[in-house]
């Protein structure tokens, strides 16, 4: 199976592809351990309720502790994961100067 672990406007589960590899994967594709499950919720809520559509995030280092996040999830999930591909899509880097 292919993935793509990425962040995209209103999308609760960050996954992309999978069984159906058309579009944003059904809630719970992949199975994931429930720890692992719930951080990638929890990154892509953070996504939704701070990335700006025309400024980004609120500040460099919110947008850096978001990236950062995005690089340990994908390497945990990787690991969940031995048997299928995943890529990480992170396109979400702009923010708010001098915030």
């Amino acid at each position: 199976m292919q993935y793509r672990l990425m962040n995209d406007y209103s999308a609760d589960w960050p996954f992309w592809g999978g069984k159906e590899d058309a579009g944003l994967c059904a809630d719970g594709d992949p199975a994931l351990p429930g720890s692992t499950a719930a951080a990638a919720r929890a990154w892509a809520a953070q996504f939704n309720e701070s990335f700006d559509w025309q400024h980004g995030w609120p500040n460099a280092a919110m947008a850096v502790a978001h990236e950062e996040e995005a690089r340990r999830l994908y390497e945990e999930v990787k690991r969940a994961l031995p048997n299928d591909q995943v890529a990480l899509v992170y396109w979400e880097r702009t923010y708010r100067e001098g915030a």
